[in-house]
């Protein structure tokens, strides 16, 4: 299970081919969400140009904040326009820029960056005619970007010769502040946090013979996690000299056969990040082979401090049986080092094992990307599983799919049941 693996370069992603929504979808569905939430109205698109893992899925609270006030706006809007046009036409800048925000849709493009206000000392013709005071009105409001649209984004496989092979001299090549973890003061331990403190924080394991900078080099998730309102915490096994996870006593070396016990450092860690100022609202275990393995680990020993398990080309290590945990799996059909079927036969274990989910899966195939997901299971959990054709035992980047940006949409609870 070598960490420094790459895939030839597919070339670059198209919207159009994979079905992890654009951000004009998810604009609309958002707002969607939040007209069907507040007034009681369905989504007023048809089903069949939704895709299917934003169907009817509740939207996080960073988001639902922001559409809600969206809907408001446009409420507000509408009653100063009949106003206005009971007494003649408004020269108010004001009531001009909310008008002409009225479609809410549009506000709420990953492009735009704050939603027109009335200023409430402009607005007394208006007061004068409505019932609703300025004063009703939301404050400006910054939108989080879409992942796929932040800076920096690879769109396709990322090139061999950016990606890091771990040294002694490359850990300053590794992103985010620092965080000091007592006890643990051989392992480097990064924090990058998003705006928002309660944001969701995804927990990453590198692979065997890993470490942080080379996981980062070989995804996005440092680039564009926080800026889209997800923070990260980077952890690193025991250097023995090379680093590598304890799953389950027997896998991986060197830290199981050395004995390490890496549940105590995961635990001080998210200790340390919530000492620094996080109170995350969910939180999520995520990592590569070795790391894959990891976080089914943690998050099924820990169901009290993780909410759901990513699991990129990994594998289930220990037995986990009925606990409150969603799960995102990814496998390709050639992957070397696992094999074609383990990532079916974990998703497989958690439907069977960890939740119930009552209803049948729901199936859909892009390209080489064939996708299955539970959805409604116990406790408010969701399953999904996604599998690459031809591709081999890497961290996927591809024009089908993008793991990266499946990750924060996992952990915003967008394409999923969460």
């Amino acid at each position: 299970m070598a960490e420094d693996r790459s895939h030839p370069r597919r070339g670059v992603r198209r919207r159009g081919r994979w079905r992890v929504p654009s951000a004009t979808e998810v604009s609309a569905r958002l707002v969607g969400a939040a007209v069907f939430n507040t007034v009681g109205t369905s989504d007023p698109r048809p089903a069949g140009s939704i895709p299917v893992h934003l169907r009817q899925h509740p939207v996080p609270g960073a988001y639902s904040a922001l559409v809600r006030r969206s809907v408001v706006i446009a409420l507000v809007a509408t009653l100063c326009t009949t106003a206005c046009a009971s007494t003649g036409a408004s020269d108010d800048p004001g009531v001009a820029s909310v008008a002409a925000a009225t479609p809410g849709v549009e506000t709420l493009a990953p492009s735009d960056t704050a939603t027109p206000v009335v200023d409430a000392s402009t607005t007394s013709s208006v007061a004068s005619t409505t019932t609703l005071p300025p004063t009703t009105l939301p404050p400006t409001t910054t939108t989080l970007p879409a992942p796929w649209d932040v800076p920096g984004h690879h769109h396709g496989p990322i090139p061999a010769d950016e990606q890091v092979k771990c040294a002694a001299d490359t850990g300053d090549l590794a992103v985010g502040t620092p965080l000091v973890v007592a006890g643990f003061d051989d392992r480097p331990t990064l924090l990058q946090p998003a705006a928002d403190p309660t944001a969701p924080l995804v927990v990453v394991f590198h692979g065997q013979n890993g470490c942080i900078e080379n996981v980062q080099s070989r995804s996005d998730l440092d680039v564009i996690a926080a800026p889209s309102g997800v923070a990260v915490l980077w952890l690193s096994g025991r250097a023995i000299p090379t680093r590598s996870w304890n799953t389950n006593g027997s896998c991986c070396d060197p830290a199981s056969t050395n004995g390490v016990q890496d549940m105590p450092y995961v635990e001080a860690a998210i200790d340390a990040a919530r000492s620094a100022g996080l109170v995350p609202r969910r939180t999520l275990s995520a990592g590569v082979s070795n790391g894959g393995g990891m976080a089914i680990s943690v998050a099924c020993r820990r169901p009290d401090l993780f909410d759901a398990a990513v699991s990129v080309a990994g594998w289930a290590p220990i037995a986990c049986d009925r606990l409150p945990l969603s799960l995102l799996v990814f496998g390709g059909s050639a992957d070397e080092s696992l094999g074609s079927a383990r990532a079916t036969q974990v998703a497989t274990m958690w439907t069977t094992d960890v939740v119930s989910c009552p209803d049948p899966p729901t199936e859909e195939t892009e390209g080489i990307r064939d996708t299955t997901t539970w959805s409604g299971c116990s406790d408010g959990t969701s399953v999904r599983l996604v599998r690459l054709d031809g591709v081999p035992h890497v961290w996927p980047k591809f024009a089908d799919y993008d793991m990266d940006d499946d990750i924060v949409l996992f952990a915003l609870g967008l394409g999923s049941a969460d």
